[in-house]
């Protein structure tokens, strides 16, 4: 019996602990996007009902530990998810460097996504706002690594997936 959901469950709740106790990035509000870096990875590598419960799943608690609006990340993972499931062949099928691109780039429309609902790129702070986002830019590759790491981790201990040597034979 596979365990997909409880899979799914156990690395959200994971990335969402993390995400929550790791500090903020230096002299800003924003933290390192790890529950997006697992909406990535499910869109890279796992089929697409996986993708949307996991955005889903994934916005909501990103919303509720930042206080941010109800549907606000929520709707861009969803979206997220079904956009990187149509660019998977681009990224590399899935590949390490693919989800890194991919949550390098996520990471950047999210906080851009977020600071357009909650209305906090004010004109005075427009420098501030530059540098928190390019900030942003190397956590989302973080995010992407420790998501990329972790869900492959929990999903091949699980038997979910096989490892990639088992898939494509040996090198």
């Amino acid at each position: 019996m596979r365990l997909d959901l409880l899979v799914m469950l156990v690395n959200l709740a994971l990335s969402a602990a993390a995400q929550d106790l790791l500090p903020g990035l230096p002299g800003t509000p924003l933290k390192i996007p790890i529950l997006m870096g697992m909406v990535v990875y499910y869109a890279l590598n796992r089929p697409l009902v996986m993708a949307a419960v996991a955005g889903l799943w994934a916005g909501w608690l990103t919303d509720g530990a930042g206080c941010l609006p109800g549907a606000c990340t929520s709707t861009f993972l969803l979206l997220l998810a079904m956009v990187l499931r149509l660019l998977k062949t681009m990224l590399m099928d899935g590949s390490f460097a693919g989800v890194i691109v991919a949550a390098t780039a996520s990471a950047l429309l999210q906080a851009l996504w977020q600071l357009s609902w909650t209305r906090l790129a004010l004109p005075g702070e427009t420098w501030r706002v530059v540098g928190d986002l390019a900030l942003l830019l190397p956590s989302g590759a973080i995010a992407g690594v420790i998501a990329f790491g972790m869900g492959r981790f929990l999903d091949q201990c699980a038997g979910n997936v096989r490892p990639r040597e088992e898939v494509h034979g040996p090198a």
